[in-house]
């Protein structure tokens, strides 16, 4: 048998060239083999679990009402507090005058023991205040009474200085007359006979 002739022309063929028609051939097969399709398996439905899925669900029992927590009684409004009186400023001490000290001494005169005095006869005494002001006063005893006043006595048998406190004292019976001219405080001028006579008007 006769051997084929080699073509001197032909080229021998480089792997590179056989591995890519390897790859063509190979795509090829591919591209002409038909893909089996896939049917998605059918799931048989479960009668009993669909009669349970449409079974209404039965209504749930409504949870016991709370009792409502009571509240807290509402506190009443406070009332307003009533504002506090304003106080009064402290007085301010009355100021003595001649006609207060004069009041305060014909208060203080003994009524019997002056009787008894102006049945021996007239006297007077003019007595000047000094101290928390300055004046004049007169005691007189005539016809049977006593004459208390706040003028200066012209005519007067005896003459007497004291200061408006110590004045003040006599007439409240915190100090005799004697006790006043002992310590100092009442000055007598004149007749001392006369003098006595007056200091029995204070008992």
């Amino acid at each position: 048998m006769a051997r084929p002739k080699k073509n001197a022309n032909a080229t021998p063929k480089t792997k590179a060239v056989q591995t890519a028609e390897a790859v063509k051939t190979t795509e090829k097969a591919l591209v002409a083999t038909p893909v089996a399709e896939v049917k998605p398996t059918e799931v048989k439905a479960d009668p009993k679990a669909a009669a349970k899925k449409a079974a209404p669900k039965k209504a749930e029992k409504p949870a016991a009402a709370k009792p409502a927590a009571k509240k807290a009684p509402a506190k009443k409004a406070e009332a307003p507090a009533a504002e506090a009186p304003k106080k009064r400023a402290p007085r301010k001490p009355k100021t003595i005058t001649v006609d207060d000290v004069v009041a305060k001494i014909n208060k203080r005169i003994d009524k019997t023991a002056a009787k008894k005095i102006a049945a021996e006869g007239k006297a007077a005494v003019d007595i000047k205040l000094y101290g928390a002001f300055e004046a004049h006063m007169y005691i007189e005893i005539k016809d049977g009474a006593v004459t208390v006043a706040p003028y200066d006595y012209i005519e007067k048998d005896i003459e007497a200085a004291v200061p408006v406190d110590v004045a003040l004292a006599i007439a409240d019976g915190k100090i005799s007359v004697q006790e006043a001219v002992e310590n100092g405080s009442l000055y007598v001028f004149g007749n001392v006979q006369f003098a006595l006579k007056f200091a029995k008007l204070f008992k």
